[in-house]
């Protein structure tokens, strides 16, 4: 999808009708729009046709046009048109949507339809015959039956009778173990570190409570943010064959001369010995950093020896040389993200029913990681855009590719476009981030 940049929390619904210019035989379009976690959006059009006599269909993607010469108003243009019922009359590229920017500047709301030449320049502004933001309870069989088809998923998720009891029912409950180590006081990244911390909280504490499943969070932070809590921590981690084991790493991170291992090291210095550290010749370095770090791989297979169902290691921090270790912070991204609607089938499919361990992290040796004060790491954000898009009720793919490998996959192709819009404030260059991962079934 193109880029579309909102600032609403979550995912946002909308749903408003006008009529189409200079088409006599169609007299109102009705149209339902579907932000996706602040960066996608897609447009469900659907009119009856009176020269065929039937409900046509079609969803569109949006893509930004000419600016309006309004600086309060941004226009989009419909794109990428593509049949759901129907063979649509209307072509759709010649059309598009009015938005205006919300009190902060940043949310954009639908407020007209737009008409364009041939030429993409913008011909016509007409209003809406009406115009709605939609609450997830709004999603009736009665609204829906006008955009989805009975079986896709979208419509599915949002009409079928609720199963009670969850997806536990009569088993024995298992845990979601979730460790998060983050370099929160240090003083070039530890803003990002905080909001990756925080959102990651939120997330996992969300798919407990919809898969209602026992939740063990540990923080590694603050004044304990150090290698002996780590492996304190990992030495009392003792899953039971049917639990989850996440480890999500955030900090600063380097690489050692090692062919063998090409994921990167993770940097432990206590804080209170930080200054000292950093005024140490070379050797003593080395024999610090020894003695105060831990390979990620190392970490991923002390975790897959504890025998849990599914394993899921992540590293987002930089894979360089020691000297290069800071990440220059740049705060050119203003996306946000609020608490999106998990659907317990999708997180069932991804947490539950799979058997796998998988070591991910955010970029290759001799690469930086980016991270912000405004989203926090991108590598960890992009990782959660994607999990927005394939665990809501709005997903509207096959739940086969509800898995893994299409989450891992997806984060490194999000990762890979994102990193080249923020610049490294020390190089003045766009950042490279090639994240990379392997994957085993258990």
């Amino acid at each position: 999808m193109y880029s579309f940049s909102f600032g609403a929390i979550g995912q946002s619904f909308y749903y408003f009708r006008f009529t189409p210019a200079a088409i006599k035989h169609i007299s109102n379009v009705n149209a339902l729009m579907i932000q996706y976690d602040d960066t996608d959006a897609v447009v469900r059009l659907g009119y009856f046709d009176s020269v065929q006599k039937k409900n046509i269909i079609t969803e569109c993607q949006i893509q930004s046009a000419n600016a309006s010469s309004n600086s309060s108003t941004v226009s989009y243009k419909f794109c990428k048109a593509k049949s759901i019922q129907g063979v649509a009359s209307i072509n759709y590229d010649l059309y598009g949507l009015q938005f205006k920017t919300g009190p902060n500047n940043i949310d954009l709301l639908p407020v007209a339809y737009l008409s364009f030449n041939k030429n993409g320049n913008q011909t016509h502004v007409g209003d809406f015959i009406s115009h709605k933001i939609l609450t997830e309870s709004d999603l009736t069989e009665n609204l829906l039956n006008g955009f989805y088809l009975k079986e896709e998923p979208f419509y599915i998720n949002y009409t079928k009778a609720k199963a009670r009891g969850g997806p536990n029912w009569g088993k024995s409950i298992p845990t979601l173990h979730v460790y998060i180590l983050a370099d929160l006081y240090d003083k070039s990244i530890g803003k990002g570190c905080s909001i990756d911390q925080k959102k990651l909280i939120q997330f996992y504490t969300s798919v407990a409570s919809k898969l209602r499943i026992r939740l063990d969070t540990v923080n590694i932070i603050n004044e304990k943010y150090n290698r002996a809590n780590v492996q304190m921590a990992l030495d009392s981690l003792k899953p039971g064959n049917d639990d989850i084991v996440v480890f999500h790493y955030t900090g600063h991170g380097f690489s050692r001369d090692d062919p063998n291992d090409p994921y990167p090291n993770l940097f432990l210095v206590p804080y209170p010995d930080r200054p000292v550290f950093d005024t140490l010749h070379k050797v003593e370095q080395e024999v610090a950093l020894r003695n105060n770090t831990m390979s990620i791989q190392e970490i991923y297979q002390i975790i897959i020896s504890k025998g849990a169902r599914l394993n899921c290691v992540f590293s987002d921090c930089c894979n360089t040389f020691y000297k290069l270790k800071n990440i220059p912070i740049n705060d050119g991204e203003t996306k946000k993200r609020g608490i999106f609607t998990l659907y317990p089938d999708y997180c069932k499919k991804l947490f539950m029913d799979e058997r796998a361990s998988f070591l991910a992290t955010a970029v290759k040796k001799g690469e930086q990681a980016a991270s912000t004060t405004s989203v926090g790491s991108i590598y960890t954000d992009s990782y959660l855009t994607i999990l927005g898009k394939y665990l809501t009720p709005a997903y509207n793919g096959s739940v086969d590719d509800v898995n893994w490998n299409s989450i891992l996959s997806n984060t490194v192709s999000v990762t890979k476009e994102r990193a080249p819009t923020v610049k490294n404030t020390l190089t003045q260059l766009p950042f490279s981030m090639s994240p990379f991962f392997t994957i085993q079934k258990n």
